[in-house]
């Protein structure tokens, strides 16, 4: 037997006496034990409890929802609705292919406009444009004063994936009397008795024809090379048998990088002119224009920053170089409600017998050319809008130019005879002040007025004066729209007082010297158009100019037409 053994049951004897001596203590009795005493411990008998998890979600409990069978009594109450119209339109109106307008009016004066196109098209468009106007002119105490105007032009266009490509082709004929002299009985009967002058002293024809061709990108990336180029030729005459033919190429481009601009424009003018004069040899004059106008712009929305150049060759006579600063700035304030601006500019201008002929149509028949330089044009200014009807542009601008053409008259004798005076080219540096601003109303679309005031002060290098440019000049204009069925047009132009020369005599050539000076009064010029619309189609129009019958002198000797009535109609088929 072991020690831890012997020690075990030593213990239990140990315990078993004191219990037993503990039990006769509380009993009064004693008990002796002999032998060995072997305890037996009782198996024992225990509990298996398993732990379990309890879950704290409590399971949903059937709820049932009854319904009450009670019955709502709703008082009925009718509010009157204001009737409203309804305006139903197609998403595209009907467009007529043709469109002729045609009326009659004094001094007999015949109108005839058409206008003939495709309508709607994906691929291609095409149209032809006509129009006449004459009049007897009706100046009785001046030369025979009849004129007349005759357009057809017609063009292509095709819509290619990401481009346009238009031709355009057109005629053009004017025909002006050289009616600026004073007529009596006794000079016509002196006229009728004397040598037939040539054709070109009492009247003068222009006939210009030409066509042109542009090619314009349409891409959606703006950082792809946007370029839109174009190529014009244009053939001009007159009875006086001068002619020019001019070509111009010309190149817009622009590019976008981020908040920045690439871009310039290309410039490439010839222009081949032959006038023929009387008693002198033949004016011959050619050359080329080469321009090229580079600039780059940021913006950020708010503002805008443009810097640039104009860089010009000019080959006619002989060559010269100009160099022109270009640059524009601007910043956006209040969400466009004002918009402050300033700026700079420069270039050199063509002037050719077209455009001369174009700005004074009694221009003789063989003028001398040169082409402008506007030196310089700083401005600056403030535009915006207030509210979302009217808008405003006011600005100051201070500009200088270089052979400036200005017109002055002269007596044109033949046989002793004077007939219609013609003018002259002159050619100065100009310098203007010019303060002004316009101002556009527009409403619902039925109503939309603008107008306009620019005050000017000329200064001259050699003239006299700036001939022919007004000191001030007012224009107002205004439609409105009475439901579609009336509509009524009001234009009006006040020019100011401006200083015209005298005609000077036969054989003047001295551009130096000052011809005698003259004052034209201020001009008023006022127009009022009135169109009935009988249905989409059909309409009635009476137009009327000149409406105050003022009987004001354009160019020196050359009076206007008193008030021009003229009616008709005008129909789409």
């Amino acid at each position: 037997m072991s020690t831890m053994t012997t020690f075990f049951r030593s213990g239990v004897a140990a315990v078993a006496i004191f219990t037993a001596a503990t039990l006769q203590a509380q009993a009064g009795e004693e008990y002796y034990f002999n032998g060995i005493y072997n305890p037996t411990l009782a198996d024992v008998n225990k509990i298996d409890l398993q732990p379990q998890s309890f879950d704290t979600i409590l399971p949903a409990k059937d709820i049932s929802y009854n319904l009450l069978n009670v019955k709502g009594e709703v008082p009925a109450h009718v509010d009157s609705i204001e009737a409203a119209r309804l305006n139903i339109q197609l998403a595209q109106e009907k467009l007529y292919k043709g469109f002729a307008k045609a009326g009659f009016g004094l001094y007999t004066t015949p109108l005839f406009e058409l206008y003939y196109d495709q309508t709607r098209s994906k691929t291609n468009g095409y149209g032809l444009h006509y129009r006449h106007m004459s009049s007897n002119g009706g100046l009785k105490d001046r030369g025979p004063s009849d004129y007349s105007f005759n357009n057809i032009d017609g063009y292509y266009t095709a819509y290619l994936r990401q481009h346009t490509v238009q031709g355009r082709v057109g005629y053009d004929r004017r025909r002006v009397g050289y009616y600026g002299y004073p007529s009596t009985d006794s000079l016509e009967n002196l006229m009728r008795s004397s040598p037939e002058p040539p054709d070109d002293a009492r009247k003068q024809v222009y006939n210009a024809i030409g066509f042109d061709v542009r090619v314009k990108s349409l891409y959606k990336d703006s950082t792809k090379l946007a370029h839109d180029v174009g190529l014009k030729v244009g053939n001009f005459t007159n009875l006086s048998r001068s002619r020019e033919l001019n070509v111009v190429l010309d190149a817009k481009l622009s590019m976008r990088q981020g908040s920045e601009t690439y871009g310039g424009e290309v410039l490439v003018d010839n222009n081949a002119y032959r006038g023929v004069r009387d008693s002198l040899s033949d004016l011959r004059q050619n050359g080329t224009m080469v321009g090229l106008s580079p600039h780059v712009s940021t913006t950020d929305g708010t503002y805008l920053v443009r810097v640039g150049a104009g860089i010009f060759i000019d080959a006619m006579g002989k060559s010269t170089f100009h160099f022109y600063p270009q640059a524009y700035a601007q910043y956006r304030l209040f969400d466009d409600i004002l918009v402050p601006y300033a700026g700079v500019d420069g270039r050199r201008m063509r002037n050719n017998l077209q455009s001369l002929a174009k700005e004074n149509p009694f221009i003789e028949g063989a003028p001398v050319l040169a082409n402008s330089s506007l030196m310089y044009e700083l401005y600056g200014g403030l535009k915006g809008s207030l509210g979302s009807d009217v808008g405003f542009d006011v600005r100051i601008s201070k500009s200088r130019t270089k052979n400036l053409p200005l017109f002055i008259g002269r007596e044109t004798l033949y046989d002793s005879v004077r007939y219609g005076d013609r003018f002259t080219a002159v050619y100065d540096r100009v310098d203007r002040l010019d303060i002004g601003g316009e101002l556009r109303y527009s409403h619902n679309e039925h109503v939309n007025v603008h107008g306009g005031l620019h005050i000017f002060s000329y200064a001259t290098e050699t003239q006299a004066e700036a001939w022919n440019l007004p000191i001030y000049a007012i224009s107002l204009g205004a439609v409105y729209d009475f439901q579609d069925k009336l509509l009524l047009k009001l234009d009006a132009q006040f020019l100011g007082r401006r200083k015209l020369p005298v005609s000077v005599p036969i054989g003047w050539n001295d551009l130096s010297a000052a011809p005698t000076v003259t004052e034209a009064p201020g001009l008023l010029d006022l127009h009022l158009g009135l169109e009935y619309r009988y249905t989409k189609r059909f309409s009635l129009f009476l137009d009327c100019s000149n409406l105050s019958a003022a009987k004001y002198e354009r160019w020196y000797n050359y009076p206007v037409q008193r008030t021009l009535l003229i009616g008709g109609a005008t129909y789409a088929f």
